[in-house]
């Protein structure tokens, strides 16, 4: 059976580990989907509730509470037992039967589906006793226990059969139902906590990987040293940070590093956790010794390649307890298009770097950040892999060509439809090949731009940010923005094949929903 996520969470209850393996070690003859731990925020009885597992098939939408140990009915008091003591827990069959109708409730009033009712069911796993004892609050055909365990298939097929023999249940869910329902709860579950970007005044956003980027992750912590490729947008930043997140609660030092200022204030707002170290490059030693830190557990670099070069290795082997040959270190980098942008791409450093005690090499292929008219847009207009699109259609990437005059008078026409729709204004940054008083944002007049805030080292640590932002694009290379306006550089179909076009994949790859592209003529591009 398909599990998500693909590792049990680790919440310290061996318990719910035991279910997990028996779930994902069925063959089922019918799709069927179980999710582990979904938070329930409109529990009957709690601020917030969980049900252990949810399990949506054909047969409709199952939960099953799992409670591990001695189990223990006294005086009106549930209890379970193990060697670190007795504890005192919540009746399990009103557990589970609450989370069931809470959950029911959440469903029904987001989706709508074919059929006027879910079928329902519940269900408790006791793992560690067997259970024999009948009572009018339970049928035996709900409860699995250590017996039971052990052919779980089959106590499954008859829990699905019990459920779905009572005359509420009677009929099935569809295929396209049970998607429905799979990813509605998804999101309660995946979020890769803390990747996203508040956006003021808008819904709260989050980054979800995809299947293969879980995968991805689970093969990273599978290796002690691994080196992650991807083009923009494809989730290494987020992969790094889901990294840096296990390592941390398993208690071992984590260095995240990277070169840019401006992404290690992004990083900060993305991970904030006291237990993580993040540095630039440049910063490390300074870091160290005012951490009075002579070594770190595990080493992760995001935006690799503008690191990729012996010196900055060097210092970062030094950094890492066993070096690099022997220690635990994982570096995600892009060398689609983005190497050269602040520093040298460095060939033999990378060749070096292949050859410490053979680390594991990944390619990411899923585009997780721009939406697919972008990505088209990227791939077409660059000849560059930026993986599968895995988002929504999206709005069409908007273009104006020409000379100065016309691109000034439309991008002031832009700007004030900007302005005075719904779109926060923190969710727009205008990013430029040259330096603002350069730009063709300084042809507008004084009270169209005033508001405008042009981003510094300072000033990025303010993410996410609350007016429209300017920055010159190789600054803002790792962060991102759900509306990207690209200014001064030529259309990339008049440019050769020979040609530079870093700063088009940076700047165009920079945008998650719309992105505005004002190529400029070749005749009124400035130099910096």
């Amino acid at each position: 059976m398909k599990v998500i996520p693909n590792i049990p969470y680790d919440n310290n209850s061996f318990a719910e580990q035991q279910v997990f393996a028996a779930l994902k070690a069925i063959d089922t003859p019918f799709d069927c989907v179980a999710l582990h731990s979904v938070m329930l925020p409109n529990h009957a009885y709690k601020r917030i509730g969980e049900a252990d597992f949810v399990i949506v098939s054909c047969y409709g939408i199952f939960v099953l509470e799992v409670k591990g140990g001695t189990i223990s009915y006294q005086n009106g008091q549930w209890s379970s037992s193990n060697q670190q003591g007795t504890y005192n827990i919540c009746d399990p069959f009103k557990q589970a039967n609450s989370a069931l109708h809470a959950l029911n409730e959440k469903i029904t009033d987001y989706l709508t589906l074919e059929q006027e009712r879910l079928p329902l069911g519940y269900g408790v796993v006791f793992p560690d006793v067997l259970w024999n004892k009948e009572s009018v609050e339970w049928e035996a055909e709900i409860v699995c226990d250590s017996q039971g365990m052990l052919q779980f298939s089959h106590w499954l097929t008859t829990f699905f059969e019990y459920w779905h023999e009572r005359p509420a249940n009677a009929n099935l869910l569809s295929t396209s139902d049970t998607k429905k329902i799979i990813d509605f709860l998804r999101p309660s579950f995946e979020f890769i906590q803390p990747l996203f970007a508040h956006v003021e005044n808008m819904q709260q956003l989050s980054v979800k990987l995809t299947e293969e980027q879980y995968h991805y992750v689970d093969m990273a912590m599978e290796n002690q040293r691994v080196i992650c490729s991807g083009g923009a947008g494809t989730g290494k930043t987020f992969l790094a940070a889901e990294l840096c997140r296990r390592f941390i609660s398993q208690g071992k030092t984590v260095l995240l590093a990277c070169h840019s200022s401006w992404l290690r204030h992004y990083l900060s707002t993305l991970i904030p956790s006291e237990s993580l170290i993040i540095t630039t490059i440049s910063g490390l030693t300074v870091t160290m010794r005012r951490e009075s830190i002579d070594s770190f557990d595990v080493v992760i670099v995001d935006e690799g390649q503008d690191i990729l070069n012996i010196k900055d290795l060097e210092q970062l082997n030094l950094a890492l307890k066993d070096g690099f040959e022997n220690g635990q270190w994982y570096f995600f980098h892009d060398a689609n298009n983005q190497a050269n942008v602040l520093t040298k791409f460095d060939d033999q450093a990378m060749a070096w770097l292949k050859t410490q005690n053979h680390p594991a090499i990944f390619k990411l292929n899923i585009n997780c950040r721009n939406t697919r008219n972008i990505l088209s847009k990227i791939q077409s207009s660059l000849t560059c892999d930026l993986g599968r699109p895995a988002l929504i259609e999206g709005p069409e990437v908007t273009e104006f060509s020409g000379n100065q005059e016309y691109l000034s008078k439309k991008l002031s026409i832009v700007l004030k439809e900007l302005k005075i729709s719904e779109l926060d204004n923190g969710s727009i940054t205008i990013l430029s090949a040259l330096r603002k008083r350069k730009s063709l944002l300084s042809t507008l007049a004084t009270d169209e731009i005033k508001d405008i805030i042009e981003l510094d080292d300072y000033k990025v640590r303010t993410y996410p940010f609350k007016q429209i932002t300017f920055a010159e694009i190789a600054n803002f290379k790792g962060l991102e923005n759900d509306v990207i306006i690209l200014l001064d550089l030529e259309d990339p179909q008049n440019l050769t094949t020979d040609d530079k076009k870093t700063l088009h994949y940076v700047g165009m790859s920079r945008a998650r929903a719309k992105l505005y592209c004002f190529w400029s003529s070749s005749d009124t591009v400035h130099t910096i």
